[in-house]
């Protein structure tokens, strides 16, 4: 079993249009240094601070831009379904990066998932008091957490309802199996555990923002993940 802490790491302010850039500039077939010169080139009209941009930036390249042996293949099939994504399927796709790569994101779609199945709107304090009581009391953590908030709304995932009021917009659709599978793989790279049963995965609150139809998650297609047990009623998936 894998003890993955929900290090912080997603901790800035991130603009969808930032996160496209990333995303473009990885397409394009940029190397490493060669997204970080030109991330901080691109962010030099949104940014004054240089420890600001730099921090944004180190999001931005960990997101798109870096990879390990483990997701290489989940970013280089990112970077092929982004070429030919639509607005809204570009949306889901920096989603589920970011899923994939901040555990912490991940922590924290999976709180404001559950309360909006209990209630329509989310206070800010009240979404920072379960941050707390699942992460840590640490100003650091608020912080954090209300940078994704104010990036999510900025995203059109979340919209005010309100003074520090959030409420989910209304979700997106999504019909593409090839994507729906690679979304769906995104959690197995930040869950503390190694294997997920499907239906762990297809019913995780971290979805909230989307409508995925069920009958759409094709394991066999999918190049990242495998079925490591099958029993009566359960089956279970693993990374290959």
């Amino acid at each position: 079993m894998k003890s993955k802490q929900p290090l912080v790491g997603f901790d800035r302010y991130v603009e969808k249009a930032w996160m496209d850039q990333a995303a473009k500039l990885v397409v394009a077939g940029n190397k490493l240094n060669e997204v970080n010169e030109k991330l901080d080139e691109y962010l030099l009209s949104s940014i004054a601070g240089e420890t600001s941009r730099r921090k944004t930036k180190n999001i931005l390249t960990a997101t798109w831009a870096k990879s390990t042996s483990v997701d290489a293949e989940y970013k280089r099939q990112a970077a092929e379904l982004f070429n030919y994504a639509g607005k809204q399927e570009r949306l889901l796709i920096h989603y589920g990066m970011s899923i994939a790569t901040y555990p912490f994101f991940m922590t924290l779609s999976k709180i404001l998932g559950r309360l909006f199945k209990l209630q329509d709107e989310v206070t800010n304090i009240e979404f920072y008091r379960r941050v707390i009581e699942t992460v840590g009391d640490r100003e650091s953590i608020k912080r954090a957490a209300a940078r994704y908030l104010q990036s999510l709304v900025e995203w059109g995932l979340l919209e005010p309802a309100g003074k520090a009021i959030v409420k989910p917009v209304a979700k997106l659709p999504v019909n593409d199996s090839k994507l729906i599978t690679w979304l769906y793989a995104s959690i197995l790279f930040s869950s503390d555990r190694d294997r997920l049963s499907i239906d762990d995965i297809t019913s995780d609150p971290s979805w909230f923002p989307f409508d995925i139809p069920h009958g759409y998650f094709n394991i066999s297609d999918s190049g990242i993940l495998e079925i490591v047990h099958q029993g009566v009623g359960s089956t279970l998936v693993a990374i290959k």
